[in-house]
């Protein structure tokens, strides 16, 4: 079974909730797991204190407690602070279940108070069920963490442990302080990495790995848990340039709305200087538009072998550049496209090849070019041209989703592909996830330029290229949406644009963000003028 890191667990628990399994049920399928594995496994011990902090995990403990309770154990449930100061909901709930169904519950807000009860968790108890922190390890442990870890740690009772010991990171499997020596880990859904290496194992003791009731579907599917990979938060003292630099590269005589339309995009996903490279022609349109780009005009009606290396100099300054949007399947057109990513591939930096530049890689065979920095965005005739290989028929998705990461495993160097259809799949032949949001309406001309849009500007707030291309696929899906519910089936590229925005500050409480960023002085004055 595959080790995941947290951040992938916190990303399946938030889908869970999306595809509608809510977390409250996974909390109470693993309290329930836990309880169960002491019964049958420790059917002659029956005092059993459990520990629990007032993060999810604790959540999972008062569960486990509760249902060790209704099993005619002896059950001390010692919450480290108060229950009503928990942030987590579906935990507060759960400990007042407990507490209402009569399990003996202590809250200790202090080290003095822990110590007055000590008795309960040193010298009391057959079994310690450690579920004060789990993965939620954040730096030092605070000192009521710290003594709570080191009373359960005197006692000679048998310690079973939620998901992780307290104080092991569950990615590194390192102590910083003090950890729990478990003598069971019971963890959710799947090992954490830190749980498997060699130098947790005194703490880990035996490694059991609980169903919990997240299905396989929950790790393939894009949702909002995915946006913990997304880096969006800006410090006060930014500057230009900080949160993004882009060039898109594209644009022919007939087609000047495509480059501005995945310019405008980025802009839109909060990149700070995007770059519009286009034949003259184009540059003008591009330029009558809007006066918000900065558009660099080349001499001609469309790129040609000649333009390489001035538009290379200008990519060398951005930090992801994206080729294709408009740029015309002439064919000087398709050869400057395939020396210009050549040239760019072995810079390192990240890459984006959208539309004709697609057909520009597979007519120059540089397929097998398509390495870890870059992404395409092919619709299924593209795919078909470039994987050279017949797409998967539709069907069940998450079948299809399979077959197209093997097929772009076999063709590609490590690269991603973001497959567009009603249903779009994204993988990296590694991994694959599928994603949900977008709608009908979302045929008309321009979308495709959008997501090659979004997918460029979330590659400058990710660390990776997989992750950046999920995320984009899925703000753009839902985006369009919220354009087809206001507006029907009669939306134009830039309605989806203009909700952006929207679909970002809810994903992501952006005004809270927001809120710290603004100087407490320009507050005061917005209110008093009543703007607040």
């Amino acid at each position: 079974m595959r080790a995941i890191t947290v951040t992938e667990m916190y990303t399946i628990d938030r889908n869970c909730e999306y595809i509608g399994i809510p977390r409250r049920i996974l909390m109470e399928n693993a309290g329930k797991e836990v309880a169960r594995y002491i019964i049958n496994e420790f059917p002659d011990k029956r005092r059993i204190t459990v520990v629990a902090g007032l993060g999810d995990n604790g959540g999972d403990g008062a569960v486990a407690a509760r249902y060790l309770h209704e099993s005619d154990r002896e059950v001390r449930l010692v919450v480290l602070g108060r229950i009503d100061d928990s942030r987590s909901e579906i935990a507060r709930e759960n400990f007042r279940i407990a507490r209402l169904l009569g399990v003996e519950t202590y809250e200790v807000t202090t080290v003095f108070e822990l110590y007055a009860i000590m008795d309960i968790i040193v010298t009391w108890p057959d079994i310690i069920v450690d579920a004060v922190l789990g993965t939620g390890i954040r730096g030092a442990l605070r000192d009521l963490q710290y003594n709570a870890i080191r009373l359960m740690n005197m006692s000679k009772a048998t310690k079973v442990c939620v998901d992780v010991p307290s104080g092991l990171d569950p990615d590194t499997g390192q102590v910083r302080d003090i950890a729990v020596k478990g003598d069971v880990t019971i963890t959710m859904h799947r090992p954490k990495i830190g749980l498997t290496r060699i130098d947790a194992e005194k703490y880990v003791g035996k490694l059991v790995v609980a169903d919990i009731g997240i299905p396989r579907e929950a790790e393939h599917i894009v949702g909002p848990g995915d946006l913990i990979y997304l880096k969006w938060q800006r410090k006060r003292e930014s500057k230009k340039g900080d949160h993004g630099r882009v060039v898109i590269v594209g644009g022919s005589d007939e087609f000047a709305g495509a480059p501005a339309l995945a310019a405008l995009t980025a802009f839109r996903l909060g990149v700070d200087i995007v770059t519009v490279i286009s034949p003259r022609s184009a540059a003008h349109d591009i330029r009558s538009q809007t006066p918000n780009l900065i558009v660099i005009p080349v001499e001609g009606r469309y790129f040609t072998e000649e333009h390489v290396d001035i538009v290379y100099q200008y990519c060398t300054r951005a930090d992801v550049i994206l080729i294709g949007p408009g740029i015309s399947t002439r064919e000087a057109t398709m050869s400057f496209t395939a020396r210009l990513f050549e040239k760019l591939v072995e810079t390192g930096r990240r890459v984006v090849v959208d539309a004709d530049g697609i057909k520009a890689l597979a007519t120059h065979d540089l397929t097998n070019k398509i390495g870890k920095n870059v992404i395409v965005t092919p619709h299924a005739r593209e795919y078909s041209l470039l994987l050279k290989a017949e797409l998967p028929r539709a069907g069940n998705p998450w079948k299809r989703g399979e077959e197209v990461a093997r097929q772009v495993a076999e063709k590609c160097s490590g690269g991603t592909v973001l497959l567009k259809g009603n249903i779009d799949i994204i993988t990296d032949g590694e991994t694959w996830k599928i994603n949900m949001t977008g709608n009908p309406g979302m045929t008309v001309g321009g979308t495709g330029d959008v997501l090659s849009g979004a997918v460029t500007a979330l590659c400058t707030k990710c660390d990776s290229a997989f992750h950046a291309a999920c995320i984009a696929s899925f703000i753009v899906g839902l985006a369009g949406d919220l354009a087809v519910r206001d507006l029907g089936y009669h939306i134009l590229p830039t309605d989806v644009i203009e909700r952006i925005p929207t679909v970002m500050r809810r994903l992501l409480s952006e005004n809270v963000e927001i809120e710290r960023a603004l100087h407490y002085t320009s507050r005061g004055l917005m209110k008093a003028l009543d703007l607040y």
